[in-house]
Parts: structure tokens; C-alpha cells; sequence
């Protein structure tokens, strides 16, 4: 989110999907609803297993789903799935948690393109405006509630998003989309592919987005209602499978460029006879740029190997989080597909970030509202691992999962385990029973270890002595790291349930105690104040400076239960309708000096909403036409007494609708889709106002896509 940092003071996965399918993706979309059921996917032990017997709480969003929903973006799309907390800051600015504490920059979610982490080593956690990824490219969103470290490492603990891409044989030819919306809402796309010999296929597309940064009414974003965020997105790839081998080559990047309103402060004993403050409109850029491979050789005895590579650069130049990255990710992957009647799988992973922070002078670091500064702006950081799982049968109805993983990370000089086990039972031939039981860590940052956030205030003539005489006063809140943080672990005991009927429904249950250890907190260090005697504003005789010193220390545990129930049902041919609702509680706890008598500081880890519902009609009402809608459902947070009497705290009931409704005249003419978002939810917040979000607006968009690629020339 773009607000200042002190403002808020899995496994499973798709490989590409070509490497386990022998059928084409895109028809498998098409395929009547009970072929969902047989769908194969790579479970938490990384092989390929039926959906209906991975031990774990899996969701599946479509790519059908997608479409009907109007999702323009991930963050949208993942408002179809259980379990998830999807909450709008602006109208680009999303706090998504599964199953935890929803809060800006929160890290306990990984999510990956193609089983390549997105995230931001600045917190290490995810821009979700960032995602290099086009809607129309993505085959299906594999959402897994839970720990799953033990394949994926670090920040999976509370669950992993993978959004998976169409293979460039499955991948629009010859698309072209144009989207018109109110608040200057413009968006235009170009997709391509086209096969190369017998083996080989290459996609590719570009978009550009053009809207504004609030769908807002309030009197503080009107002088600025014609600033715009500009994005561009682009992508492309490349497929080649002969034989044993399939290889997958990759490259694409975003660039969101926002137009900004920005200030500074000059005060007068360091701009001795300039203005106190001034104030200019710039612009904020935001980048991510990718290229990798995924290599998969399959052994006749059923054995594969499979290796990725790939290479990240991004940047932002936000004063909060000014900083580039170079990051290269290396994986590796063997899986053995009989060991004396078993499945075991070895991997190992390395990750090198090259860190280069944003430096500051003295004058900057107190003239600018906020800005991160740290003692050392260039780090090389260094992250391996090493994992195991084995499937191993008792009997034909049951299946144990044991695994773990070892990581080591050069921030913390520490390595640490991330083990799991899993249990599979077939009660019948369309009734499973399963229970899970993991432990995970969430990957350390920067932010939190070695930097320090400033926020500065400015006042002429805004202090006073006993005597009357007046100063300028100027104070500023660091916010330090602390390198003596221990490393934050979710440790989560899941139990679930399946039920199917292949013609007509599935549904899911799932439970979940979760534990979670050295959780952050701010704690007061120091607080000092000191005058500078002239140079000030006429009337005053000096400046008085204050400052205020907290720091990083990890005190906070936090217990979490819940549950989730999600249900897809296609009562007839034309209409499906998929339904869930997820609950969870969240239980301070706090040791150390700084609880004390005061429970503030566990009771603010509480205050979360409990009750989450969503659903989802789709209606083929003809060939040419077709109709679809949403609904969004979350409750109000509680305050505990012991926390704060203040209700802007708390988080706002929402309740919201979106519909679309298409139409095809014939399939060699353009489609056009009619879109409305947040109806019943006009001009509210989805955050606590505490935080000052941005009310979010209904929203009104035409789109027009031709393929063109299936005309028949």
C-alpha cells in the first residue's frame, strides 16, 4: 500500500501446466463440471495427485471464474476463494491475508507466477498492484490455506497463492480488448501466439491501464482528481515439449507510474531564508522486470527432474521503500516415482538478492514527511535450502505425507526447520478425510532488521517557553530495526473434509488451530528534545527539536482458529454457483517489559473481522449471451475493552455486489461485456478509518474484445 510504513505503528502448485497434463487446459476449462474432481495437480509433496486426495485445504478459481467475475485484477480474482481477507486501501491498493492479521505490508502469504515468488525483499512481502501478470494469460489461481515451508520455504505459512499461466499453445491468438469505465478507467490489450515447428509454441501479449488513483467523493482527494496511475504489462513465452523433455522459457515485466502530490519541509536553521515548506506534483515509479526457464526431463521408470532459473529486477523510489533489486532464484527438484512402493522428493533451493537502498543526506532525512534510512545501503543477500517429502502408502485407503525443510538465510545468520506431516483417507470412493500438521517461517526483511523509518513535522512559530517566547518546533519518530529479532514461525494442526458428486457438486470443509510466535511490536527507546538558537522564523528566537526513538522487538504471540466451507455447485448445465464462508479468531498473547499491565498490545492483534462470505452465479443463458454476479460479504472487528475506546478502529462491515452481463453476435464479431463493481458498497471504506483509507466508489466498464486470431479470413 502506498501510506506511510508508521501509519500501522501451499502447499500446492501447478508446474507448467503442460508437464502433468496429457490434455489441452484450455478444453479442460470447457469440460462439463464433475471433470474438476479428476483434475491432477502437484499436492504439498510436489507430485502429481488427484485434487480430491491432496491433504490440504486447496481452492481452485478458474479461469472461466475469473472471466464471469470482471476481475481486473489478482487482488479481485482472490476475493472468489475461502479463507482469504481481500481489503480495498484506494483504488489500486490491496491488504489480502489468509487466515492471520490483515495489515499493510503483511508477509505471511506467498504468492508466485508460475511458482515464482512476487515478493517485495523490501518487507518481504507483496505489491499487489505489481503482479507481472495479464488476466486474460492466467489459466487457474491455486489458492492453499496453511503451512507449506516444507516445498516452498519462507512466507508460506499462512498459505500460498499460485497463479498459474496458459501455456503458449493455450494462450488468446490474435486478441485484441479495449475497457472503458468511469474515473477515467482505459485499458487496452494485445495478445498473440502462434505455434514454431512440431514442438514448439510462443505467446505473448502487452497491456496498458490508465485510471485514477481514488474512485473517491471526499473533499481530500478533489484537487488532485486528475492525477493518474499509467501501467504497463507485458509478457512472453515460450514452449517446446519432445519427447521426455518440456521446457518453458519466460520474460515479462510491469512499470506503474502514479502521479504524485509531494512535500517538503525547509526548516529555517537548515533553509535559512526560504519558505518553511513546499510543495510539487511528480510522479512515483514502480518496476518489476523478469526472465527464467523451467526445465522437466521425465525418466521412463516414471521419475522426473525438474530445474527453474530465474532472474528478477525491481525498484521502487517511494521515500518509505526507496531501493532496487537484483535477485536470481535457482531450484531444483527430483522426484522418485517408486521407492520401495513409495514417492520421495529431494529439492534444494538458492536465492541471491543484491540489495541497494536509497541514501539520504542529513538535510534530506529532515526535510522530507517520511523516509527509511539504513547504515548500510548495498547488502548481498544470500538464502539456500533443502527439502524432502515422502508419500508413503498404509494401505490402499491411506496415504502419510512426511516432510521438512532446512533453510538457511544470511540476514539472520540462522537456519531453520520447516517440517510436515499429512494424513489422506478414503472413506469412499467420492468422501475423503484428511488432517495436516506443519510449521513454517516467514522470510526476514531489511525493513524490520537494519533500517529506520523517519516521519517529520514542521511548525513555525508552533512552540513555547515559560516565559512566552515562541520557536519553531520540529519533531521526528524513528522507527529502528532491531537485528536481535528472532525469526517469525506459524505452527498450524488442520483437519478437512471432501465430498463430491461428479455430476452435480463438491464441497469442502476444513479446521485450524494456529500458533504464532514472535510477532512484531514498537517498543519506546528514547525521547529526547534540544533548541537551536536563531535561524528561525521572524517572532522566534530559535527552533525546538523533539525526537522519539522506538524499535522492533518481537514480544507478541498470537493463537488462530477457524475454519472454512466452500462449495461448488451446478444444479443445471447453464448455471454454476460457487458459495464460501471462512471464520476465524484471533487470540493475543504478550511477554516481556513492555506488557506490563497494559493489554493494548495484545488485544490490537485481535481486533480482526470473524465472519467472511462470498459466492458467485455464472448463467449461460444462450451462445451469445451470458450473465454473471458476485457478492462480497465481511463482518465488523469487535474492540476489546483492554484495547482502545475509539471506534475508528474498527474494521467496517462490508457488503458488495458486482454483475456482468455479455453478449456475442457470432463468434467471428467482437464481444461486449457490460461491468459494475461495489454496488451496496458506495463510497465506503474497507479499513478501519483509523488508517485513512480511501472510500472506494462504484464503478461502471464496458469491454470490448474481438478475437480476431479465429476469424476465418
Amino acid at each position: 500500500m502506498r501510506l506511510p510504513l508508521s501509519a500501522i505503528a501451499v502447499s500446492t502448485s501447478f508446474l507448467p501446466s503442460l508437464t502433468y497434463a496429457d490434455y489441452d487446459l484450455e478444453s479442460l476449462l470447457e469440460l462439463p463440471f464433475c471433470s474438476l474432481a479428476e483434475t491432477k495437480v502437484v499436492s504439498a509433496t510436489r507430485n502429481a495427485q488427484s485434487l480430491v486426495d491432496v491433504a490440504a485445504s486447496i481452492y481452485v478459481i478458474t479461469a472461466k471464474e475469473i472471466n464471469r467475475s470482471g476481475a481486473r485484477s489478482v487482488a479481485d480474482a482472490l476475493a472468489l476463494a475461502p479463507g482469504l481477507h481481500v481489503a480495498k486501501y484506494s483504488n489500486y491498493d490491496w491488504g489480502i491475508t489468509a487466515r492471520g492479521q490483515n495489515q499493510a505490508l503483511s508477509n505471511n502469504l506467498l504468492v508466485m507466477v508460475d511458482g515464482r515468488s512476487v515478493f517485495n525483499p523490501m518487507f518481504s512481502g507483496v505489491d499487489w498492484d505489481l503482479i507481472p501478470v495479464s488476466m486474460d494469460n492466467i489459466a487457474q489461481i491455486e489458492v492453499v490455506l496453511g503451512p507449506v515451508g516444507t516445498i516452498w520455504g519462507g512466507n508460506a505459512v499462512n498459505g500460498v497463492v499460485n497463479i498459474l499461466t496458459k501455456d503458449a499453445e493455450s494462450a488468446p491468438n490474435g486478441k485484441v480488448t479495449v475497457k472503458k469505465g468511469d474515473y477515467n478507467y482505459s485499458e487496452y490489450q494485445l495478445h498473440e501466439s502462434t505455434s514454431i515447428g512440431d514442438y514448439a509454441n510462443l505467446s505473448g501479449y502487452f497491456e496498458f491501464v490508465d485510471h485514477m488513483p481514488w474512485t473517491s467523493d471526499e473533499v481530500r482527494v478533489q484537487p488532485n482528481q486528475d492525477f493518474n496511475v499509467y501501467t504497463e504489462r507485458f509478457g512472453t513465452r515460450f514452449d517446446y515439449q519432445k519427447l521426455a523433455h518440456t521446457l518453458s522459457v519466460q520474460a515479462g515485466g510491469i512499470r506503474s507510474r502514479e502521479d504524485y502530490q509531494w512535500g517538503a519541509y525547509q526548516p529555517h536553521f537548515l533553509f535559512p531564508g526560504q519558505p518553511s515548506s513546499s510543495s510539487y506534483e511528480t510522479e512515483m515509479t514502480m518496476q518489476e522486470y523478469f526472465a527464467g526457464l523451467q526445465h522437466i526431463y521425465d525418466f521412463s521408470n516414471g521419475d522426473s527432474w525438474e530445474n527453474k532459473f530465474w532472474f528478477t529486477q525491481s525498484s521502487h523510489d517511494g521515500t518509505d521503500r526507496n531501493a532496487s533489486f537484483w535477485r536470481i532464484d535457482l531450484d531444483t527438484h527430483y522426484s522418485i516415482n517408486d521407492a520401495w512402493g513409495t514417492q520421495l522428493s529431494i529439492g534444494g533451493n538458492v536465492r541471491i538478492i543484491d540489495e541497494q537502498l536509497g541514501e539520504y543526506s542529513a538535510y534530506e532525512q529532515y526535510s522530507m514527511p517520511y523516509v527509511r534510512v539504513t547504515d548500510d545501503a548495498t547488502f548481498l543477500n544470500q538464502s539456500y535450502g533443502i527439502y524432502t517429502n515422502w508419500d508413503i502408502p498404509l494401505g490402499d485407503k491411506t496415504l502419510m505425507t512426511l516432510g521438512n525443510r532446512f533453510q538457511y538465510n544470511k540476514l539472520t545468520n540462522s537456519v531453520e526447520k520447516q517440517p510436515q506431516f499429512r494424513l489422506s483417507y478414503q472413506l469412499s470412493d467420492s468422501q475423503r478425510l484428511w488432517a495436516g500438521w506443519g510449521r513454517a517461517v516467514v522470510t526476514p526483511s531489511r525493513l524490520e532488521l537494519a533500517t529506520t523509518f523517519q516521519e517529520n513535522y514542521y511548525v513555525e512559530s508552533g512552540a513555547y517557553d515559560s516565559v512566552g517566547n515562541q520557536y519553531d518546533y520540529l519533531v521526528s519518530y524513528l522507527y529502528q530495526g532491531n537485528e536481535n529479532l528472532d525469526i517469525e514461525t506459524v505452527e498450524t494442526y488442520e483437519l478437512g473434509y471432501r465430498l463430491w458428486d461428479s455430476n452435480l457438486f463438491q464441497l469442502s470443509l476444513s479446521g485450524f488451530y494456529s500458533i504464532h510466535d514472535n510477532i512484531r511490536a514498537l517498543k519506546r527507546v528514547g525521547a529526547e528534545g534540544w533548541t537551536i538558537y536563531g535561524q528561525s522564523s521572524p517572532g522566534t528566537i530559535g527552533t525546538y527539536i523533539e525526537r522519539y526513538t522506538s524499535q522492533y522487538i518481537d514480544p507478541l504471540w498470537s493463537e488462530t482458529m477457524g475454519g472454512e466451507i466452500a462449495l461448488k455447485w451446478q444444479p443445471t448445465t447453464d448455471v454454476q454457483i460457487n458459495a464460501n464462508y471462512s471464520y476465524k479468531r484471533i487470540v493475543g498473547h504478550c511477554q516481556g517489559d513492555i506488557c506490563g499491565n497494559n493489554d493494548a498490545v495484545k488485544r490490537q492483534l485481535e481486533n480482526q473481522p470473524n465472519h467472511f462470505i462470498n459466492a458467485q452465479v455464472m448463467w449461460d443463458i444462450s451462445p451469445q449471451w451470458w450473465a454473471s454476479t458476485t457478492m462480497q460479504y465481511v463482518s465488523k472487528s469487535k474492540l476489546h475493552p483492554d484495547f482502545i475506546d475509539d471506534p475508528s478502529y474498527i474494521w467496517p462491515q462490508v457488503f458488495s455486489v458486482d454483475a456482468s452481463l455479455s453478449w456475442q453476435a457470432a463468434d467471428c464479431m467482437p464481444r461486449l461485456t457490460g461491468s459494475v463493481e461495489n454496488l451496496g458498497a458506495d463510497q465506503k471504506t474497507e479499513y478501519p478509518d483509523s488508517l485513512r483509507p480511501f472510500n472506494n466508489g462504484t464503478q461502471y466498464w464496458l469491454t470490448m474484445e474481438w478475437n480476431y486470431g479465429a476469424v476465418d479470413w
